[in-house]
């Protein structure tokens, strides 16, 4: 066994991992997008982390993650159709939330896929059993009758304000449960804030979402030290756990997400003579975490 593949399997804590069975797709009935606010430095609170995310809303379940990724293809391909596009592509925009939420409300199952190093890596985690105390307040969101909802979870207290007018269960990251789609959420400290930015109906297929069969299913433990690997040699750890293998399959799938397609047409690999990344406000984001979003387990 060569060392990449020692370091990668090494950083893993297991010799094998487990093959997922195919998860059927499922239709997504609506989106919903927030925009997220997290203080992870005290310190420095005006350096906070800010980014859109995205609610996938099916029939008996629904995944959360980062809309950043469908925002660089946009730029990549409205670049790359410009006749004056000399080679030169320039991405704009902040850091990107690496985890997926899945989660099945009737069977309560409660998956997170991390993406690291060019895979996708999945874990089981306790659902997230969440005591809501709804009270009789109300405000109008985005057009919506919103009615308050405050409850205790991983060592924060949440207020939320959701709306029976769309019946869905669910909400941003792991705030779900109550009888109407979570447009708002924030802790009292507002370290932690998701703010509505808008609900679109979706129909005849034109999305599903699944957990497909070349997710890696590892433990908490194993994926933490494949992490701690990652940051002292992401170059061994990109290559070995890459090595031999195509993209990842998109949790995502679609007409209007899929991308990939339209970009393999329309940009020639040959003619690309530099990707320049720039992120938004490069001094506002602290590199410094202190503030964990769960202070408890």
């Amino acid at each position: 066994m060569n060392k990449l593949k020692s370091c990668f399997l090494l950083a893993m804590g297991v010799v094998s991992v487990s093959i997922l069975r195919a998860q059927e797709d499922m239709p997504v009935l609506a989106t919903a997008h927030y925009n997220f606010i997290y203080v992870n430095d005290t310190t420095q609170r005006s350096k906070y982390h800010e980014e859109e995310m995205i609610l996938y809303i099916a029939k008996d379940a629904s995944l959360y993650e980062s809309n950043a990724g469908k925002q660089v293809n946009e730029q990549l391909l409205k670049q790359a159709k410009d006749p004056a596009f000399d080679g030169n592509i320039t991405i704009v925009g902040r850091g990107s939330t690496n985890e997926s939420y899945f989660v099945r409300p009737a069977e309560k199952i409660f998956k997170v896929v991390h993406k690291l190093g060019g895979r996708q890596y999945l874990l089981d985690e306790n659902y997230p059993e969440i005591n809501w105390k709804i009270g009789q307040e109300t405000k109008t969101i985005g057009g919506y009758t919103c009615q308050r909802a405050d409850m205790h979870f991983r060592g924060r207290d949440y207020t939320a304000w959701f709306t029976p007018d769309l019946p869905f269960s669910y909400g941003p990251w792991k705030l779900s449960g109550l009888p109407g789609l979570i447009l708002e959420a924030s802790d009292s400290r507002n370290e932690v804030v998701f703010h509505y930015v808008g609900f679109d109906k979706v129909s005849g297929g034109e999305l599903v979402f699944g957990l497909p069969s070349d997710l890696i299913v590892t433990e908490k433990s194993a994926f933490l030290n494949l992490q701690e690997a990652f940051k002292k040699n992401p170059q061994a750890v990109l290559k070995a756990g890459t090595e031999g293998k195509t993209a990842s399959t998109p949790l995502v799938k679609g007409k209007r997400d899929d991308m990939s397609t339209q970009i393999n047409q329309v940009i020639d690999p040959s003619k690309i003579k530099s990707i320049n990344i720039l992120k938004t406000d490069p001094e506002r984001v602290s590199n410094v975490t202190n503030n964990p979003i769960e202070l408890t387990d």
